[in-house]
């Protein structure tokens, strides 16, 4: 029999997030399970992490099987400090598990994820990164939606950790089933682009200063081919790999005036 793997798990909705429990339920099925999470909601904060202060860890209780801790900072904190410091004990993790999201996180959306940058950050730290995110339909408040695809990391967790490899980290985006307990399929798929169509609306207010408030617009997709929105749209796993570095690219032509 394999040796049990030993898993960190943590997201940007929060300590209370339902994808994060439904996640450590199943994971610690097969696994050792470690949460440290942020103690509320940090969606979109990218790569943030604190560095002007301490950040207060707390533990938490919970009827799931693992070691759950909250921590005041952002997600990337929550991996810098679980891989980083002694707080449990100097286990070491076989991977970094963020998520489940609720929502999507597809093409553009992974450059403010918070989710995706935990599983960056611990790439970063040469330990296999997998984030995982649902996007749920309009009006549609199930717990039970996150239940296949947590059941699908841990159904293959070792087949996930495997591919996270050579600076890269997996990306998992689905859609919630509706008449199924299980996706179609998982496909490769390459990234779409995402136009969030925001406003700023200014306001002189009275105080003398001027106030701007940020009002998203409807989300625009765009991409051809087997992108991870098209695929996620077939009700299967979009599988996408995200290298956690960034990546250089040649130019040619160009001359400057020395």
């Amino acid at each position: 029999m394999s040796e049990r793997l030993t898993v960190l798990i943590t997201n940007d909705d929060g300590i209370n997030g339902i994808g994060l429990k439904i996640l450590a339920q199943e994971l610690s099925e097969v696994a050792d399970v470690y949460v440290l999470a942020p103690d509320s909601n940090r969606s979109a904060v990218s790569n943030h992490f604190s560095l002007s202060g301490p950040v207060t860890i707390k533990k938490v209780e919970s009827e799931i099987n693992g070691t759950f801790y909250s921590c005041s900072g952002y997600p990337v904190d929550c991996v810098i400090t679980a891989l980083s410091s002694d707080l449990f004990g100097g286990v070491k993790f076989d991977a970094v598990f963020s998520g489940i999201n609720n929502g999507a996180n597809l093409g553009t959306d992974d450059i403010y994820s918070g989710t995706v940058s935990a599983a960056r950050q611990a790439v970063l730290y040469n330990v296999p990164g997998i984030a995982m995110s649902l996007e749920r339909l309009p009006g549609r408040d199930f717990d039970e939606d996150f239940i296949p695809l947590a059941r699908f990391a841990a159904e293959n967790i070792r087949e996930l950790i495997a591919l996270s490899k050579d600076g890269l980290l997996v990306s998992l985006n689905a859609l919630a089933l509706e008449n199924s307990d299980h996706y179609s399929g998982v496909e490769g798929a390459s990234l779409c682009i995402r136009d969030y169509c925001d406003r700023v609306h200014v306001i002189d207010a009275p105080d003398g200063n001027k106030y701007g408030f940020i009002n998203g617009g409807d989300v625009k997709t765009y991409g051809e081919g087997r992108t991870d929105y098209a695929v996620t749209r077939e009700n299967k796993i979009a599988l996408s790999l995200l290298p956690a570095e960034l990546q250089t690219v040649e130019f040619k032509g160009a001359e400057f005036k020395l």
